[in-house]
């Protein structure tokens, strides 16, 4: 049954729109003094300028490397943090492990390798498009080019060489060297540390040469966030020898991807360089590095070897010394990026990047840097309490954001790929991922860094009017993935399904984006300047994309939505409402800015076909859908983010509907915004922390909690081109980050007001905290606890904040009072609803609390065979019945028992004067009962209280 938009208004008058984690652990270690003053700081955790502070680093390194001995560091891997997420933290070295640090500042990125410094590659085979090797690239935003691994030559982004090598050499007979390939069974008392809060990344260790000679190492690599070319790496080295040593500084040509070199040799002050120019796009640019010895270094005699010609995009210099045992000796290289793009001369402008911050010194330039992650961090999530599960998605909330603010950049007009500037997975290219699943995040809290997406489709707005005319349509089309022009034929990968035509649904997630940006600044002159054109030649595309039925309602035809297994439909749901949106917000945009809209566009909004089935209270996919399994998220995007008006219960089922349908090996994003609708539904029980928990605790990866694109080896079961899942996955952090400031929030911005509808699940109870949020001028925080929410004004003008209490208004000194929704608290007989739930075992993302939040479409499932969930009911209570409901079938058998005590066990048959606080439901046989491959799931245990006896029976 299809309704047209206008059509489906009536029926929707006064609606408004615990086993461990899989990234291997030890127990998180606290570093008490770092935590609680930047728990006590003013302005929330980031405030502290202080715990950022050399000293404090110093500290931290040393307190957590007392004890640690001459164990060596193989096996593992092994982590902690501090549980408050600020320094995740490595103590083994896997070399099968490739989910290295990384530092950024959203121009430039760089992983860094284990051994602290150099290039290295673990070597796994990534996915589409590009299907090579992983390794440990250094990115800049924005450079693009064509390589022979690209499908038909097609752009993705260039690599350079690696910059931070600085090796080590033992003079001797039989000289000894450290570098990034040296093996773990040489290093020990190892620590790396990636310091969250500071944008800098710290590697321990002491290496001992096949001769005996140890040294004490420590490295320290950042990309420099106050100057965006600029990136460093210092090495303190303490010997416990005597003799003669040289560093080496290496610009390493192995990490290059997508470049030839055009020259490169020695400069002036212990400077060398490499140049280059892009494969294809033929855009120049130089990398420079200039060496600094400390003075204990040139007290020694010190001796430079000045760089030769550059070969191979590579290059080195090394300075040789004298060196004393247990005296210590450090030396400094900075390193300068710059191509075409932003200078007409960039190997000059990369050689004076690198002296200019050799100049300043290391101290200087890293107290800025600090001090500029410290104001980013003013806006932060806290998340309260000491459980594990909080523990654990306080760092992973932090390291979502982290991901995010490294690679973005205030004043850029570069997006954000799907693995940032961490790796080169997706070629690097710029997807709907950015509007959709980072960009809101970025734009509750940072506008100035989110403005760099809607600016990227403003400068690609070319390329999407030229797309458009060859097709044979009006307005801007913008490609599925795209680099450095949006150039449809040479940029997009996707044509096997056509996705770089079909995927139209791009055109409505770009609009969107835009008109939030406004919404979220009121800036009328970047509306009027960037925001408009795009949003008018969106429109301007739909209103010729459609095609008009004999009923006089529109369809559009032949498109793939977010579902990646559905090809070539008619009125995909998300494509088609977010036309709607988009003609809509265009002519909202076009009266704000005395336009002229074309009448055709209301025509055409009102009247595009919605797929609905009114039976079951359903949105449809698309027209003919047949309940099949699909990718990922799709028509749920339908609450979140279009707020397309429907009634609660059409969003309650709705939902419920299609999360039951998921392929659970799907991309990662999908449970995010499951999440962020569950919250918004109202429904009883606590499903939104189940998905909040299936959005990211099967993801995470490595000891610096890099998220993976999918649970298992590939992303996607169904899709044939899906390879090794993205690294790391920005797209699911920005999924998972939205949780949190558009979810437990209900935040929505609108022209004149915020829309606040404040919730929590009761795993979360001791309380959220989002500081430093921003609207239009404002800065404000909102403090979510187990009953109220506080919402305080922290800086700007009086701010109304709409609620499902009315309408208030918020000024500083002044805070304002709301709600806390808690639908865990609905009335129910079923004593086990949103109780703790544990698991023998559990499939990833299919978690015992699943089988108790009072939504059967979510599920537990055992990782094998057999499996026991085991219930706490809080307290003593008289069972009735008890009732499981199985999903994808049942297994062979499964018992069910109840205790008193945890301890003693009971078999069921309940007259109703059986009294138990435990409950417990074993499973045998669950592989023998797979369908599809799918071990059956325990989708909702209900245990019914049984009625209390009448008095005097």
């Amino acid at each position: 049954m299809t309704h047209s938009a206008k059509l489906i208004a009536p029926l929707l008058a006064g609606t408004l729109v615990t086993t461990l984690p899989p990234a291997a652990a030890a127990t998180p270690v606290r570093h008490a003094p770092a935590a609680t003053a930047a728990a006590t700081a003013p302005g929330g955790a980031a405030a502290d300028s202080a715990s950022c502070a050399p000293r404090e680093l110093e500290r931290f390194s040393k307190e957590k490397s007392r004890g640690d001995g001459q164990e060596k560091s193989t096996g593992g891997p092994a982590a902690t943090d501090d549980g408050d997420g600020w320094t995740p933290t490595a103590t083994r070295i896997d070399p099968k492990d490739g989910h290295h640090a990384f530092v950024g500042n959203g121009y430039l990125g760089q992983r860094v390798a284990p051994n602290g410094a150099g290039y290295t590659a673990p070597g796994e085979t990534t996915g589409w498009p590009l299907k090579t090797p992983r390794y440990d690239g250094s990115f800049v935003s924005g450079l693009y080019a064509r390589g022979p691994e690209n499908l038909e030559g097609r752009q993705a982004i260039a690599a350079l060489p690696t910059w931070t090598g600085l090796d080590i050499t033992a003079a001797g007979d039989h000289p000894q060297t450290f570098d990034s390939a040296t093996p773990a069974g040489r290093i020990s008392r190892y620590r790396q540390t990636q310091f969250i809060r500071c944008g800098i990344v710290r590697t321990s260790l002491t290496w001992t040469a096949a001769d005996g000679r140890a040294t004490d190492l420590v490295y320290d690599v950042l990309a420099d966030r106050t100057d965006a070319h600029t990136g460093a790496v210092r090495l303190r080295m303490t010997p416990h020898w005597g003799g003669r040593a040289t560093v080496t500084d290496r610009l390493d040509g192995r990490g290059a991807r997508r470049m030839t070199q055009t020259g490169g040799s020695a400069r002036d002050g212990r400077t060398m360089d490499v140049t280059f120019r892009t494969d294809g796009t033929k855009t120049d640019g130089a990398v420079a590095s200039t060496l600094r010895p400390g003075p204990q270094v040139r007290a020694q005699g010190a001796t430079t070897r000045r760089a030769g010609a550059a070969k191979d995009l590579g290059n080195e210099q090394s300075v040789s010394f004298s060196v004393r045992a247990g005296r210590s000796y450090e030396l400094t290289k900075y390193v300068g990026v710059d191509t075409a793009l932003t200078s007409r001369t960039p190997r000059a402008a990369a050689t004076a990047a690198a002296q200019r911050a050799a100049n300043r010194g290391w101290d200087a330039l890293y107290r800025n840097h600090a001090a500029a992650w410290q104001k980013l961090w003013r806006s932060d999530v806290e998340v309260r309490g000491s459980g594990r599960g909080q523990r654990d998605l306080q760092s992973w909330v932090r390291a979502a954001q982290y991901g995010l603010l490294s690679s973005t950049r205030a004043g850029s007009r570069n997006s954000i790929s799907p693995a940032g500037l961490t790796s080169d997975n997706y070629a690097g290219e710029i997807f709907w991922d950015a509007e959709t699943w980072m960009y809101p995040g970025l734009l509750a809290a940072h506008p100035e860094l989110a403005k760099s997406v809607v600016d990227y489709r403003y400068k690609t707005m070319a390329g999407a009017a030229a797309n458009a005319k060859k097709l044979g349509y009006k307005g801007l089309f913008y490609p599925w993935t795209s680099g450095s022009k949006g150039d449809l034929w040479n940029e997009c990968h996707s044509w096997d399904p056509p996705h770089c035509k079909t995927q139209n649904h791009l055109m409505g997630d770009v609009s969107l984006a835009a008109w939030q940006y406004y919404l979220a600044t009121k800036d009328t002159t970047w509306l009027r300047e960037r925001g408009w054109p795009v949003m008018k030649g969106i429109a301007e595309f739909w209103a010729s994309r459609v095609t008009r039925n004999p009923d006089g309602s529109y369809s559009i035809k032949n498109v793939a939505g977010p579902d990646e297994y559905s090809n070539g439909v008619n009125d995909g749901v998300f494509t088609n409402a977010g036309a709607v949106t988009a003609l809509r917000n265009a002519g909202r945009a076009a009266a704000l800015l005395g336009q002229r809209a074309p009448a055709a566009w209301k025509e055409i909004a009102d009247h595009i076909r919605i797929p609905y089935d009114a039976k079951k209270d359903v949105f449809e996919q698309y027209d003919g859908y047949k309940g099949t399994t699909i990718k990922q998220a799709d028509t749920v995007l339908l609450m979140y983010p279009l707020e397309w008006p429907m009634s609660q219960r059409a969003k309650i089922n709705t939902l419920d509907h299609y999360a039951a349908r998921t392929d659970p090996d799907g991309p990662a994003m999908t449970d995010s915004v499951h999440a962020i609708a569950a919250a918004g539904t109202g429904e009883a029980g606590c499903s939104t922390y189940t998905y909040l928990m299936r959005s990211i605790r099967p993801f995470m990866r490595g000891a610096f909690h890099q998220f993976s694109e999918a649970r298992g080896d590939k992303a996607g079961a169904g899709d044939p081109h899906a390879g090794s899942p993205a690294q790391d996955f920005l797209t699911g952090k920005g999924g998972f980050l939205q949780t949190f400031t558009n979810g437990l929030t209900g935040l929505r911005m609108r022209e004149d007001r915020v829309h606040l509808d404040p919730m929590l699940p009761p795993q979360l109870s001791d309380g959220v905290t989002l500081r430093g949020l921003r609207w239009q001028g404002r800065t404000y925080d909102v403090e979510i606890g187990a009953h109220s929410t506080t919402v305080r004004l922290t800086a700007g003008a009086p701010m109304r904040v709409e609620s499902p209490e009315g309408e208030r208004v918020v000024s500083r000194g002044v805070p304002l009072t709301l709600k806390t929704r808690r639908p865990d608290l609905a009335a129910t007989d079923n004593v086990a609803r949103c109780r703790t739930a544990q698991a023998t075992s559990e499939e990833p993302g299919m978690y015992a609390g699943a089988a108790v939040d009072g939504n059967a479409a979510t599920s537990w499932v055992p990782d094998g065979s057999d499996g026991t969930l085991t219930v706490d009911l809080g307290k003593p209570s008289r069972i009735g019945q008890i009732t499981p409901r199985w999903k994808d079938g049942e297994p062979a058998s499964y018992v069910a028992q109840v205790s008193t005590d945890g301890k003693h066990w009971y078999g069921t048959g309940y007259d109703g004067r059986t009294t138990a606080r435990y409950v417990r439901l074993t499973v045998h046989g669950a592989d023998a009962a797979k369908k599809g491959g799918q071990r059956p799931g325990l989708a909702e245990l209900t245990v019914q209280k049984a009625a209390e006896p009448a008095k005097g029976k």
